[in-house]
């Protein structure tokens, strides 16, 4: 294994080659415009500023009335090192993550697949928006990840009226 020397030698020969920082950058102003088509097409939800992150994930939050009441939210969320986006739903707290973890542990989601890696304490479940996006036309990449996000929110929604 390598030290911590060398792997911040490593960080900073990546980081002079100037690639790393503006695909960083495309990701972030992505995320901002992403954000903002939500406020403009979905005035109702409650929607949170962008966390950028450590280079793992970069989030909003998403909240309808009805999930914040119960003390639950969305996030959208690009995970850095699967390249990929994904909707996750979480709680306000551990308290109520594990109160509705059983509502929603194996069960039918309106035809969307939904899983739960264990690894993730933030989500109680999580649903892969798109796993390979096409930067090069954010267009069809915000409405394929708006589109998701309806679905899941109606799934879930669904599933708590039940």
């Amino acid at each position: 294994m390598k030290t911590l020397n060398q792997l911040i030698g490593d960080y900073t020969c990546h980081l002079q080659q100037g690639e790393i920082q503006l695909a960083y950058k495309g990701i972030l102003e992505f995320m901002g415009k992403l954000r903002a088509d939500f406020v403009k097409r979905y005035p109702h939800y409650d929607t949170s500023s962008i966390y950028q992150g450590y280079m793992d994930m970069s989030y909003f939050s998403l909240s309808t009335k009805s999930l914040k009441d119960k003390g639950l939210k969305l996030a959208i969320v690009y995970l850095h090192e699967k390249g990929q986006f994904e909707v996750w739903l979480s709680a306000r707290n551990r308290e109520i993550s594990k109160r509705y973890e059983p509502v929603f542990s194996g069960k039918s989601f309106d035809g969307i697949t939904t899983f739960h890696d264990e690894n993730n304490l933030d989500a109680i479940i999580e649903y892969t928006l798109i796993a390979a996006p096409n930067f090069e036309d954010q267009d069809i990449l915000t409405d394929i990840i708006g589109e998701g996000v309806e679905e899941f929110i109606t799934a879930v929604s669904n599933l708590l009226i039940s």
